[in-house]
């Protein structure tokens, strides 16, 4: 209980959204669930966000500004994101297990495990700069529509600034992502599915609305796709969709976005 607390608290804090971090203890850590264990998280994350609020003076780790508002003519959009996810979600498990069998099939020591997880990582954070810590800047420039900015770091930015060029790069972050965060928990390194789960699902979001773009199809909502496709990887990779749902709408600020979380 002290430990599901803790994480509400955590997840409140960094986020600014407290039910998501009680939905998160409940979804992920605790099982068989009782009433009196309600209380203590949510004194947990109220205390946990309350605090971040006077520490941090209301700054939160997403804040989307170009977000607009839901219209209900984007549904298929939404339905559309939602299968994507759904399928990457299940590439994404897939793939760990994949590697997690792969490196427990190594007869090495931890510092040779080590050295090629440090090794693969490099070399993908190399072509790829995107990948390199948790990602959340990067998913904010996608968000507020400053998909070429994420080019800046790599070898991309000597040719020729084209919308495929960026529908290719953003493609190789959201499939490679999976693989980088593997590696680096089965290598020996410390980390989890939650963070890489958002970062991924941002990606997903916008390579799709590009591709939607590309296609001719009318009035895109980027941002949304972008928050939303956080939302939908993260409920399908981690089987916490409560979980997602709140997160992405306490941390936007985007409550009315509801229906098309759901939807997703």
């Amino acid at each position: 209980l002290l430990l599901a607390a803790g994480a509400a608290a955590g997840i409140a804090s960094a986020f600014n959204a407290p039910i998501a971090g009680m939905m998160f203890a409940f979804e992920i850590l605790l099982t068989g669930v009782v009433f009196s264990d309600f209380m203590p998280l949510v004194v947990a994350a109220v205390c946990g966000s309350l605090l971040s609020k006077i520490i941090l003076q209301e700054d939160a780790l997403f804040h989307f500004e170009s977000r607009v508002a839901f219209n209900y003519h984007n549904v298929p959009y939404y339905i559309a994101l939602g299968i994507f996810s759904g399928f990457y979600s299940r590439y994404y498990v897939v793939l760990s297990r994949k590697i997690e069998h792969f490196f427990h099939g190594l007869k090495w020591s931890s510092l040779q495990r080590a050295a090629l997880g440090g090794l693969m990582i490099s070399v993908l954070c190399v072509l790829l700069p995107p990948l390199f810590g948790e990602g959340y800047t990067s998913v904010k420039s996608l968000a507020a529509g400053n998909g070429e900015t994420i080019l800046q770091n790599s070898f991309f930015r000597y040719l020729p600034l084209q919308s495929w060029m960026i529908l290719v790069f953003t493609g190789c972050v959201c499939l490679l992502k999976a693989l980088a965060a593997s590696v680096t928990i089965q290598s020996g390194g410390n980390g989890g599915n939650f963070a890489p789960s958002l970062f991924a699902g941002g990606f997903l979001g916008f390579f799709f609305a590009v591709v939607c773009q590309q296609v001719g199809l009318p009035e895109i909502p980027v941002t949304n796709l972008v928050i939303v496709g956080m939302g939908g990887v993260m409920a399908g990779v981690m089987y916490a969709p409560l979980t997602a749902i709140f997160l992405i709408s306490e941390s936007s600020s985007g409550y009315d976005l509801f229906i098309p979380l759901m939807i997703v």
